[in-house]
């Protein structure tokens, strides 16, 4: 975490791209189907945070998946 209360996570990410990486936070989007998941844990956890009265973002450069979660000071 930085100064500023953002915590960022980035990992390679195959199969990915700006657009995919837009979708994450939608309810019952999965970017790979053929794993049984149902695509709730990213939307659950955007519903988390901005209760908790921050926010968070997916991007995707460079052949990474960065997201970044960031609560006010």
């Amino acid at each position: 975490m930085d100064k500023s209360g953002c915590v960022t996570f980035s990992n390679t990410a195959r199969n990915m791209t700006v657009v995919t990486a837009g979708r994450l936070f939608e309810r019952f989007y999965t970017v790979e189907a053929n794993r049984n998941s149902t695509g709730l844990g990213l939307s659950i956890a955007k519903l988390l945070i901005e209760r908790m009265g921050g926010c968070i973002e997916a991007n995707y450069h460079n052949g990474k998946l960065e997201i970044k979660v960031k609560f006010a000071e």
